[in-house]
């Protein structure tokens, strides 16, 4: 998969990046008919499975996806879009966006602000650093659990002043434990194709 940053932001100074997604996952520009396509094929497939429980939970990741994605000024929404044999609905998504320092300042006092809220390294990959937060939201009167994932790396050539901002959005049962396996493996899984994020040279020059 590859996220066309040049083109979305209209930012000829900002490389590229490609980055590999999970089984069965898309990437679907921030516009409300690629949203309302999603989520009408989301509701036939639900209904067919009768299973409102996932669709109410579908619904909210979709749609929360897409207004903050939209908020942000983001570029991307990466979510999956069909299911194969063996292979189940994760209601997740994951937001591709661009944060910029005010009036052409860095980024440190952003990031400082989330390593203070508790990010940290992904793992061995010192790129990005990785915040994890839990919460429960009420989406038309059903409570639903949140863990919010946000994954920061800067833009090459940036001086870090920007930087790809990527959200994974996991709804589940507001008791569902933190050791969920399902919940935990699909944690696993996004962090694993996070770090597969490689930056490509821009279109007509050279590296970054």
């Amino acid at each position: 998969m590859t996220g066309s940053l040049r083109e979305a932001l209209g930012a000829a100074r900002d490389p590229e990046f490609t980055m590999m997604l999970p089984e069965g996952w898309s990437r679907l520009d921030a516009t409300d008919e690629a949203r309302d396509r999603l989520l009408a094929d989301l509701r036939s497939r639900f209904a067919a499975a009768h299973r409102p429980d996932l669709w109410a939970a579908a619904r909210a990741a979709v749609t929360n996806a897409f207004t903050g994605l939209r908020q942000s000024g983001g570029v991307a929404v990466m979510l999956q879009t069909s299911s194969g044999d063996g292979v189940p609905f994760v209601p997740a998504s994951v937001t591709a966006s661009v944060q910029s320092g005010l009036d052409g300042a860095t980024l440190d006092e952003f990031v400082a602000g989330l390593i203070a809220r508790g990010a940290t390294p992904l793992g061995e990959d010192k790129r990005f650093i990785r915040l994890e937060e839990r919460e429960v939201r009420s989406e038309d009167g059903v409570r639903i659990g949140v863990t919010t994932v946000r994954y920061l790396t800067p833009v090459p050539g940036s001086g870090r002043r920007r930087a790809l901002l990527l959200t994974a959005v996991l709804p589940h049962e507001p008791e569902t434990p933190d050791d969920d396996p399902l919940l935990a493996a699909t944690r696993f899984t996004i962090d694993a194709h996070v770090a597969t994020l490689r930056w490509l040279p821009p279109a007509g020059g050279g590296g970054a």
